[in-house]
């Protein structure tokens, strides 16, 4: 960031008071601040100046962040974060939401119109006719943030700005962050103008509280960018992006980022041990719980109420009728592994440790092993904190060992919610018993010319594999 450049971020959701002392330390101007939050920081709260850049928990996943915004100002805070926190995961979309660029139709099949893209095919709303071969200037409506999304664009051309979003075709909508039926009333009347010359508006939440001279300043601003994007889009060649639009990235959360988090937060504000790890559960009932162990920890040893509350919620998964194991994936969907029970459980003042059994209940071959699997089979799921594996032993019905497969995955997360859950980093060893064998590295070396994963994660990668090799494997020969 120039020393002249400004940054303004909105932050929201689970992680907004350390991830707004980060930002702050780092230059960012934050607006819109909540009022707890800026006592916290010591910092005006900005109401009514608009953000170039909103960072928020991602509503599909908690564990997640989404960052939102004007490219230079996404970056910026992007590379703050994965630059602070450590051991993030990054999905950073080729294409932003309403870049622009010309599509070519390539197809109609149920109902759908079908266009070729910069990222290969996509839907295409918003047109009349949908002839195979014809070149269409779009905007993009919907970016595809995760491995199993696809592309959306639009023929409706569109501008992005601090206030607006404007667009060909009358009409106007507004953020639903906009409540105020006053200020409702005032931008519907700085719409009709626009509206009545062919142009649509969607209103943005910055439009809420800002001063209206800044609002009706910006629209001819807009309205001379969407008609220099259109002769543009004329002239340029088809898949060739000539407007960019905003940035997203979405930020995932591992384990070990969630506890450095802890430790930002706990620096403006009492903050107990697992404070992030409890609060993305989801669970309502446990953010009460949260409030009250954030309180204790100001007046209890730290590393006391740590293991109590580690002893609690293995005991909230002992008690537990099943539980689910989730094995999410970076490069597809997330797999739901089984539910079994916990077998067996250890704790002591660094870490803890569950043990899984479930019983197979399907034929077929177990993964990397080539041995069958039998229906009545036992697997028994080794899961410990701050270890970067997942152990899985199977034996038949009769107790006899077939193998032993370990999953090179980020520290698992032990949620008082019933599940367990960590992310595959794509480098696998098993134990057939002829040996250990390293399998899937081609998966891991994705990841990384994706650049989905950052050194921290590679360094941990290898280490562990040495540790699995040397000592795992050397103790099961």
């Amino acid at each position: 960031m120039s020393e002249d450049m400004v940054i303004r971020a909105r932050v929201r959701g689970v992680y907004a008071t350390a991830l707004s002392k980060i930002l702050n330390d780092h230059g960012v101007e934050l607006v819109d601040v909540s009022d707890v939050i800026a006592s916290r920081l010591g910092i005006d709260p900005r109401r009514g100046l608009p953000s170039d850049a909103t960072v928020k928990t991602d509503d599909a996943d908690s564990s997640q962040i989404l960052v939102l915004g004007f490219p230079e100002s996404v970056n910026y805070i992007t590379e703050v974060i994965e630059s602070t926190v450590p051991y993030v995961i990054t999905y950073k979309p080729k294409i932003g939401l309403y870049s622009a660029f010309k599509a070519i139709v390539k197809r109609k099949s149920g109902g759908e119109c079908y266009a070729q893209t910069p990222l290969g095919e996509a839907v295409l709303v918003d047109v009349n006719v949908c002839n195979e071969g014809n070149e269409v200037p779009v905007s993009v409506v919907k970016v595809p943030i995760r491995p199993h999304e696809k592309l959306v664009v639009s023929g409706r051309v569109r501008v992005v700005g601090k206030y607006a979003i404007v667009s060909y075709g009358s009409g106007v909508s507004f953020s639903s962050f906009i409540r105020n039926k006053d200020r409702i009333a005032e931008l519907l009347s700085i719409s009709a103008k626009y509206l009545r010359e062919g142009y649509g508006i969607r209103w943005r939440s910055n439009a809420d509280e800002a001063p209206l001279d800044d609002i009706v300043s910006e629209l001819p601003n807009l309205v001379k960018q969407l008609e220099e994007l259109k002769e543009k889009l004329d002239n340029a060649q088809p898949l060739e992006v000539i407007y960019d639009g905003e940035y997203v990235r979405l930020i995932g959360l591992t384990y070990p980022a969630k506890n450095y988090l802890d430790s930002i937060r706990g620096r403006v504000t009492p903050t107990a041990p697992y404070h992030h790890l409890l609060r993305s559960c989801d669970v309502p009932q446990i953010n009460g719980l949260v409030d009250l162990l954030d309180m204790i920890s100001e007046f209890v040893d730290k590393s006391k109420l740590e293991n109590v509350i580690r002893k609690w919620i293995c005991k909230r998964l002992v008690d537990r009728k099943e539980v689910v194991m989730i094995h999410k994936r970076l490069t597809g969907k997330d797999i739901v592994l089984g539910r079994g029970k916990v077998e067996n459980y250890e704790v002591n003042d660094r870490s803890a440790k569950v043990i899984i059994k479930r019983y197979i209940k399907s034929k077929g071959v177990y993964d990397g092993l080539g041995v069958n699997k039998e229906v009545g089979d036992i697997a028994y799921t080794e899961l410990t904190e701050g270890l970067w594996i997942a152990i899985h032993r199977y034996f038949s019905k009769d107790g006899d060992l077939k193998g032993m497969y370990i999953n090179i995955n980020t520290p698992p997360e032990f949620s008082p919610a019933g599940s367990v859950s960590y992310i595959d980093l794509g480098t696998d060893v098993v134990n057939d018993g002829k040996g250990c064998r390293i399998i899937d590295s081609a998966d891991f070396r994705k990841l990384i010319e994706r650049d989905l994963i950052n050194g921290d994660i590679i360094k941990e990668v290898s280490r562990t594999l040495d540790y699995i090799l040397n000592e795992i494997c050397v103790k099961n020969q």
